[in-house]
């Protein structure tokens, strides 16, 4: 089968089978997944750390593209869940006049893995979540600002960076393609334009012994060698690709890409003009029978 290649800009839409492999229904795995986006986002508005650290899994990544106010240049800042709710420890002042309206839109759940959006007041957040002994935690974050105010910004910048044009969504796609189909050609070129040289890639695994979940986490240096090894060549007529592009907004994206081989959703930023892959959480697509006996309990 020749490659699908899908592109969409999805406002609210889930899909998923309507049975979890888990015996847990779609509108429960749903519930699960916007409880946790909401003690994120809550647990911050309202200073509530107990909600906070329900939401989020102790090995979270979370990333935000910052800018070095004296080279003017664009760099990745991270958090931990330590730091995250240590911070919401101390907040309650700080958040007291805060707006605590809070939306969240889930984009898709699928093999025990969903992505999401939370946006707040202040911030503008795409979630990775996974499904670990039966609760959904957050995994990986890419937030923005939601709102840059300030005398160094117009009103049209500030309009371009919350709509992005087709440019943006176009280099978004290329990148999403670099990135599987360098791993599937074994091209290490195409893989490594499209990561930042920081990537955050984390498996949903589980123990072959014990069947139980754990997260396994490896970088941009690791997947490209990898590539360059040739450890995950496809022949193209088994590609099955199908990219699906969840939002772009504010400088960051959120993104599905199915194959033959993987689940994979990508976490992007725009950094230095550039759109890079910044985080990603994957597993082994179940379809693929060979694999199916590492997914189960």
């Amino acid at each position: 089968m020749k490659r699908i290649l899908v592109a969409a800009l999805v406002s609210g839409v889930l899909a998923g089978p309507a049975m979890a492999q888990d015996g847990s229904t779609l509108e429960e795995d749903r519930a699960g997944v916007e409880a946790a986006a909401r003690d994120y986002m809550e647990g911050a508005l309202f200073a509530n750390a107990d909600r906070m650290t329900r939401a989020v899994h102790p090995g979270l990544t979370k990333v935000v593209v910052g800018r070095n106010r004296l080279t003017g240049r664009q760099f990745l800042s991270y958090n931990t869940a330590t730091l995250l709710v240590e911070w919401v420890r101390s907040a309650e002042e700080r958040m007291a006049n805060v707006d605590k309206n809070v939306d969240v839109t889930i984009f898709d759940i699928d093999t025990r893995l969903a992505t999401a959006r939370a946006i707040g007041s202040l911030w503008y957040d795409f979630l990775q979540l996974a499904k670990i002994d039966g609760e959904w935690r957050i995994v990986n974050i890419l937030w923005a600002p939601n709102r840059v105010v300030g005398p160094n910004r117009s009103a049209a910048e500030e309009e371009a960076r919350v709509v992005p044009d087709a440019r943006d969504s176009a280099q978004v796609m290329a990148q999403a393609l670099n990135y599987i189909e360098g791993s599937f050609t074994g091209d290490a070129g195409r893989m490594e334009s499209a990561l930042h040289p920081e990537l955050t890639k984390v498996m949903l695994a589980y123990d072959p012994t014990t069947h139980r979940p754990y997260l396994r986490t490896m970088g941009a240096s690791d997947l490209i060698e990898e590539t360059l090894a040739g450890m995950g060549m496809v022949p193209e007529d088994e590609w099955h690709i199908d990219v699906e592009i969840q939002d772009v907004s504010r400088g960051i994206a959120s993104v599905k890409v199915t194959s033959s081989m993987y689940i994979d959703y990508l976490q992007m930023g725009k950094v230095n003009g550039t759109w890079k892959i910044v985080n990603v959480l994957w597993v082994p697509n179940p379809e693929r029978p060979r694999l199916r006996p590492s997914l189960r309990r």
